[in-house]
C-alpha cells in the first residue's frame, strides 16, 4: 500500500458541509419523516434504531455481505421516502461486494465491501472497475483495535487507488463502519481526512443526510472533472482514452486533446501530491483527429507557484539562444471547477475550511511520518516525454495535520516527445541529452532561477531538423535564488540524484570551510543554489554508469556497489571521499575513461563549493556568485564533451540492469521448464514504504534501480 499512516480527524459538521452536495430542509424533512412513518426508524424518541440493523451488532452473523445488504436497504429506504412531488430519479446505485468480485487493477486483489457506482458510467453491466466505484465502504464489526486501524488503512487505499486509476476524479469520499458507528473521508490532492465518527442509529440522520448528499449530488460534486470525459469502448481491458479540454489562460480558447497513451502516471500512487499524469495526445476537431502527436501533461500545483509555461517564457524570451533546451508549450491552463473559479483544494473543491478536532486517526502499526526514502518501485510505459518516472520526495511531510498550501489543477501542451535518460542505450546519446540539460540548466541559472528537481528524468533526448539535442524539463519547482519564503516541502527531488546538502537539508560544506572558533556557529538557513544543480548533474552521469552494463555482463558487483553508494545520503557524501570513489568504481573498467573524467569532475565542483563558501561564511544566506556559476558552467561543459567523445569508442551493447536480470531470469526459465525455481527468492525488506534492500540481502533484484527512475 501507498498509505499515509496517520490522518487527522475533523468534525463530521464540516465535512459534510465543506464536500458533500447541500440537501435542503425541504428535502430532508420530509425523508426523515416517512422514515419514522412507515417503521424504517423504530423507537425514534428513546431508543432509535434501524429497522434492518440488529440491535447489538456483536450478534450479527459476521459476514461483510450481510451487513451491506443491509445497508443496501438503508439506502433504498431513503430513495423511496421522498414525497411524490419531490420525487427525483437517482443514476447512483449501491452495490454489496461478492468475495469473487474483481476491479481490474494490477495494483491489487483486494476490494472494498460496498460502494456506489453511477449505473450510466460504468462501461460494463457485468464487471466493475476502479474507475466505476464512488464512496468505497469498509465494514468492521468488532471492537479490535487492529481491526479497526485495518478498516481506515483499507478504506484509504480504496480511495488512493480510485483517485490513482481514473483520471477525472478530483477527490473522492470514503464510509467506514465499525460496530455500529460509521465516519465518513475524504480525500483530494492535497489531504487525507476522516470525520469524527457518530452511531449509525443514534444519530441516524446523519445517515441520511449522507446518503441523500450522494443520491442528489452532480457528477461534478461526486468528484468528477467535467473536462475529461472517458471514452466508451468494446474493449473493456485496453488502455483507456480519454478526451480532456484545455482553456487556454491567455486566450480563452477551448481546445480538446484525444489521450492515444500513457507515458508516466507512478506519480499518482502517492495518496496526496501533485498527481501528475502524462500522455500522448492528438487535437480531436469535430470528432476526428488533426494535426502531429504531442505531449500532455495534467498536475496539481501549488497555487502560489509560477505556472510553468511562465517560467519557460520569462527564461525563453531573456535567453533567446538556449530556448532549443526547453521544451516549447502550445497549449496551458488552470482547470476550472465552474465556469469562474479554477480548481482549487481549498476554496472551490471544498466550499468550507475544515474543523480539526485535534485527534490523529491511526491507519498503521507506526505513527511516524513517511520516510524520505519511501519512494516508490517504477512502471515504465515505453516513451517518456516529460514528467518523472519515480515518486517525488515533495511530500515528505506530517500526514497528521491538514495542508496549508492549496493546490491548483494545472494542464500543459508540449510540442516535443523525446526519450529520459533512464531510457537510452547508446552512450552517446546519454551525455548529448545531458549536454543539452546542462545548457538549458545554465540559462535558468543566468535568470536567477535554480531548477531544484534535476533527475535522469527530467532529462530529455529529442529529434528535430537539425538533429538530437537534450532539453531540461519540469521546471514547475524552479525558484528564484532570492526567493526567501518558506518552502511547502522539506526537501525537493529524487534521492539518487539530490546534492548532498539537499538531502541532508543544510549546508554541511560550510564546516569544511569555517575556522575551529566559528565552528560552532549555526548554520545559515538552508537555500538550494545552483552549485546544488551542477551537482545533480554529476550524480546522473555517475548513476548512468552504475546503471548500464554490457549484454551478458554479470551484474552482482555492480547492483552491490550501486547500493553502496545510493542507498542513503550519508553513502553518497562517503563517495567523495578518494579511496570510496576508487573502491566503488573499480569494477567500471568497460569505462574507465568515464570514471577518470567523473573524478576530475568532481575535484573541480568540490573547488567551486569551497571558493563560493568561504565567501560566505558570515552571510544570512549562500549565494553562488557569478563568476563561480560561469566557471562551473564551462567546467562542466568541457567534462561532458569529453565524457561524449569517450562515448563514441565503445563497442559494447549496452542495457540496463533490469534488463539484464529479466533476460537472465528467462534464460533460466527456458532451461527450466517446470517453472520452479532454481533458486531460493532473495529475502526482502517487510517495509511495505520502502524498496530498498536491507544489508542482509543478496542484490539480484531490480527495485534499487527502479526506485531512482
Amino acid at each position: 500500500m501507498y498509505n499515509t499512516r496517520a490522518a487527522p480527524e475533523v468534525t463530521l459538521q464540516s465535512l459534510i458541509d465543506g464536500t458533500l452536495t447541500a440537501v435542503l430542509p425541504d428535502d430532508l424533512v420530509p425523508v426523515c419523516n416517512t422514515l419514522i412513518s412507515n417503521d424504517t426508524i423504530q423507537d425514534p424518541q428513546n431508543n432509535p434504531k434501524w429497522k434492518s440493523l440488529p440491535q447489538d451488532p456483536n450478534t450479527a452473523q459476521p459476514c461483510n455481505l450481510n451487513s451491506f445488504n443491509s445497508f443496501e436497504e438503508i439506502v433504498m429506504a431513503v430513495l423511496n421516502s421522498q414525497s411524490p412531488s419531490g420525487r427525483f430519479e437517482s443514476d447512483l446505485k449501491f452495490q454489496a461486494t461478492r468475495e469473487s468480485m474483481s476491479l481490474g487493477s494490477r495494483h491489487d486483489s483486494s476490494c472494498p465491501d460496498g460502494f456506489f457506482y453511477l449505473r450510466t458510467q460504468q462501461q460494463s453491466s457485468s464487471k466493475f472497475n476502479w474507475r466505476d466505484l464512488i464512496m468505497p465502504m469498509v465494514f468492521s464489526e468488532t471492537e479490535n483495535r487492529r481491526d479497526r486501524i485495518n478498516g481506515r488503512s483499507n478504506v484509504i487505499e480504496f480511495m488512493r487507488l480510485i483517485m490513482r486509476n481514473d483520471p477525472r476524479r478530483r477527490f473522492v469520499h470514503g464510509l467506514t463502519y465499525e460496530n455500529a458507528r460509521v465516519r465518513l473521508w475524504y480525500h483530494d490532492r492535497c489531504d487525507v481526512v476522516g470525520s469524527r465518527e457518530f452511531d449509525i442509529n443514534k444519530d441516524w440522520r446523519y445517515l441520511v443526510r449522507i446518503i441523500l448528499s450522494m443520491l442528489l449530488a452532480p457528477p461534478d460534486r461526486l468528484g468528477f472533472d467535467p473536462d475529461v470525459e472517458l471514452v466508451s469502448s468494446d474493449e473493456l481491458d485496453a488502455e483507456p482514452n480519454y478526451d480532456i479540454t484545455i482553456r487556454n489562460s491567455d486566450t480563452e480558447e477551448y481546445t480538446t486533446y484525444r489521450t492515444l497513451k500513457i507515458v508516466y502516471d507512478v506519480g499518482v500512487d502517492n495518496t496526496v501530491g501533485p498527481g501528475t499524469r502524462v500522455w500522448i495526445v492528438r487535437k480531436l476537431v469535430d470528432g476526428d483527429l488533426v494535426g502531429p502527436r504531442c505531449i500532455l501533461k495534467d498536475t496539481w500545483m501549488h497555487e502560489d507557484r509560477d505556472a510553468e509555461h511562465t517560467v519557460l517564457k520569462e527564461i525563453r524570451e531573456a535567453q533567446p539562444s538556449y530556448a532549443q533546451y526547453f521544451l516549447t508549450p502550445i497549449d496551458y491552463g488552470l482547470a476550472y471547477f465552474s465556469v469562474i473559479k479554477p480548481d482549487n483544494t481549498h476554496t472551490t473543491i471544498r466550499r468550507t475550511k475544515f474543523i480539526p478536532t485535534k485527534k490523529v486517526l491511526i491507519n498503521s502499526s507506526t505513527t511516524s511520518r513517511e520516510s524520505p526514502r519511501a519512494l516508490r518501485a517504477t512502471g515504465f510505459h515505453g516513451e517518456y516525454h516529460g514528467a518523472k518516472p519515480n515518486s517525488r520526495q515533495e511530500e515528505y511531510r506530517d500526514f497528521r495535520y491538514l495542508s496549508k498550501h492549496p493546490r491548483q489543477h494545472y494542464r500543459i501542451v508540449f510540442e516535443e516527445i523525446g526519450k529520459p535518460v533512464h531510457q537510452l542505450r547508446k552512450w552517446t546519446d546519454v551525455f548529448i541529452a545531458i549536454q543539452g540539460a546542462w545548457e538549458g540548466l545554465h540559462a535558468m541559472h543566468l535568470c536567477g532561477y535554480v531548477h531544484r528537481d534535476v533527475s535522469c528524468a527530467n532529462i530529455l533526448l529529442v529529434s528535430g531538423p537539425s538533429g538530437k539535442r537534450g532539453v531540461i524539463i519540469d521546471l514547475e519547482y524552479a525558484k528564484h535564488v532570492d526567493d526567501v519564503s518558506s518552502p511547502h516541502d522539506v526537501k525537493t527531488g529524487t534521492a539518487q540524484f539530490m546534492a548532498t546538502e539537499v538531502a541532508f537539508v543544510e549546508h554541511k560544506r560550510l564546516y569544511d570551510v569555517r575556522t575551529a572558533k566559528s565552528m560552532l556557529e549555526p548554520l545559515p538557513p538552508f537555500r538550494h543554489n545552483p552549485l546544488h544543480d551542477v551537482e545533480s548533474i554529476w550524480w546522473i552521469c555517475i548513476w548512468m554508469m552504475f546503471y548500464l552494463i554490457p549484454v551478458g555482463e554479470d551484474t552482482q558487483i555492480q547492483a552491490e556497489n550501486y547500493h553502496m553508494v545510493f542507498g542513503s545520503p550519508a553513502t553518497k557524501q562517503m563517495f567523495f571521499s578518494a579511496p570510496e570513489f576508487h573502491s566503488r568504481t573499480m569494477h567500471l573498467r568497460r569505462v574507465a575513461s568515464f570514471v577518470s573524467t567523473m573524478a576530475n569532475w568532481l575535484t573541480t565542483l568540490n573547488n567551486h563549493y569551497h571558493k563560493s563558501y568561504q565567501k560566505q561564511d558570515s552571510s544570512r544566506i549562500i549565494r553562488i556568485q557569478n563568476d563561480i556559476i560561469k566557471a562551473s558552467y564551462m567546467h562542466g561543459k568541457a567534462y561532458l564533451q569529453l565524457l561524449k567523445e569517450d562515448s563514441r569508442s565503445l563497442a559494447a551493447v549496452y542495457v540496463s540492469i533490469p534488463e539484464q536480470l529479466e533476460s537472465i531470469s528467462a534464460s533460466k526459465g527456458a532451461q527450466n521448464p517446470s517453472g520452479k525455481s532454481l533458486t531460493a527468492p532473495a529475502k526482502r525488506s517487510t517495509d511495505n514504504h520502502s524498496p530498498h534492500l536491507t544489508k542482509r540481502q543478496k542484490i539480484t533484484s531490480t527495485d534499487i534501480f527502479q526506485s531512482a527512475k
